[in-house]
């Protein structure tokens, strides 16, 4: 009876606890970046100062991502070595570069994309260029070893595909660690 009683009474407390409030973010992403301009409301991606101008921060996601896109097909392998190796070298090397899963390159697709303004023009992104271009992603096929995932941004939709590790596709890098800031 005692037990029944002590347990009622935890029971209780549980009830009556207030719910716990999740702290909204001051900003809507993490690490701190430098902007080129002005932040103009409504848009999606920002160029950043960093990485010698040449990424932009999508702000739906935090995800930093290349302005330089490699169209020149490669293996995975290939491409692996060439995001990890951008931003070597000197004393301010702007290291940190891969390959995207499958799911962050398929997220910086949008319709975004028609009103994008302040992304130097000369960068020609896949989701605004569309082509039938395939893109390598870190993200494993499932059930087919050896098979990565690719993302074509196509004319008329975005497509997840399967390519075997010795096929060739193109690179867009992305940063390992997601954006918590701009200023």
């Amino acid at each position: 009876m005692f037990r029944c009683r002590a347990m009622a009474a935890v029971a209780a407390l549980i009830i009556v606890a207030p719910p716990v409030q999740a702290q909204e973010q001051a900003e809507p992403c993490g690490v701190v970046h430098r902007q080129t301009r002005q932040l103009l409301e409504g848009q999606r991606f920002w160029p950043l100062a960093e990485h010698r101008g040449k990424a932009f921060v999508d702000l739906k996601t935090c995800l930093v991502a290349s302005s330089e896109v490699g169209s020149e097909p490669v293996t995975i392998g290939e491409a692996m070595e060439r995001c990890s190796s951008l931003g070597q070298g000197g004393p301010r090397g702007e290291m940190g570069w891969q390959l995207p899963t499958m799911a962050e390159l398929t997220s910086l697709d949008g319709e975004e994309w028609a009103g994008q303004s302040g992304l130097p023009q000369e960068f020609e992104l896949p989701p605004e260029t569309r082509s039938e271009t395939a893109y390598w992603t870190v993200t494993e096929w499932p059930g087919a070893s050896g098979s990565y995932a690719t993302v074509i941004f196509s004319n008329r939709t975005t497509i997840v595909g399967q390519q075997a590790a010795t096929a060739k596709a193109a690179i867009w890098c992305v940063q390992g660690t997601r954006a918590t800031s701009i200023k």
